[in-house]
């Protein structure tokens, strides 16, 4: 869900934008649309990003993961592959964490430099605080260093405090039409599923919506589990076409 935002708003216009989330989510929206849906917001209030995404983390896993675009995914996941990077670091200490230039910063030396080779040059990433606890990270990036400063971390430090409170409400949520039976089972392993929607994102020119279609698609018709099917096509990120045989 895109708002079609000409300007970046400022932070009084965070409650308008929450506000027409939370109804769109309480509607019809499941946990993976909400955290789909404040990663475009991300994207939308912070000018200077280029991709966004969100995380739900607990002990250090992703429980479920949000992003606007594969080269999002991708980075986000070479940290949990790595055990490092300004995500975890942000969920894990409470704190935002910005990265200038990911080609000369020094605290996550594995990660910035696989960050590098994939496109992505300056990140910010805040803490998701529901509570006294934190619950993840949601982050904004950039091909591009130096895209982002302390007002983009106050806006989008205000973002995350209002998307806390929506992704708590949506988590706790157990009728049929946000949390369904399907989606429970599926959060077990969002990582894997996460990965393989990037990989068919990618080969295939698709966006999210259709790459998990079509992981749905060749689920129902090898009569196998989702995470089962997206394990198969993340297996063979390298190898032959998924869309064609499972």
């Amino acid at each position: 869900m895109r708002f079609g935002m000409n300007a970046t708003p400022q932070v009084d216009e965070i409650g308008v934008i929450i506000g027409r989330t939370k109804r769109y989510l309480l509607s019809d929206g499941t946990a993976q649309d909400a955290v789909d849906a404040l990663a475009d917001v991300a994207q939308d209030v912070i000018g200077g990003a280029e991709g966004a995404g969100v995380s739900l983390i607990q002990d250090g896993n992703r429980t479920s993961v949000g992003a606007t675009d594969a080269k999002v995914l991708q980075a986000d996941t070479l940290q949990y592959s790595l055990g490092e990077g300004p995500c975890l670091t942000a969920w894990a200490q409470a704190q935002p964490v910005i990265i200038a230039d990911t080609a000369t910063d020094t605290r996550w030396k594995d990660w910035a430099s696989a960050a590098t080779e994939a496109g992505v040059r300056s990140c910010l990433s805040v803490p998701l605080i529901r509570g006294s606890d934190s619950i993840g990270a949601m982050k904004v990036y950039s091909g591009s260093p130096d895209a982002f400063d302390v007002d983009d971390q106050r806006l989008l430090t205000k973002l995350a405090k209002s998307a806390a409170a929506l992704l708590g409400h949506v988590q706790a949520s157990d009728t049929p039409q946000r949390i369904s039976d399907e989606v429970k089972d599926s959060l077990a392993s969002r990582d894997i599923i996460g990965i393989a929607r990037g990989v068919l994102m990618e080969r295939h020119d698709l966006d999210r919506d259709e790459a998990l279609a079509r992981i749905t698609r060749l689920s129902g018709a090898a009569r196998a589990p989702m995470r089962e099917t997206a394990a198969f096509i993340a297996q063979r990120r390298n190898g032959t076409d998924t869309s064609e045989t499972r």
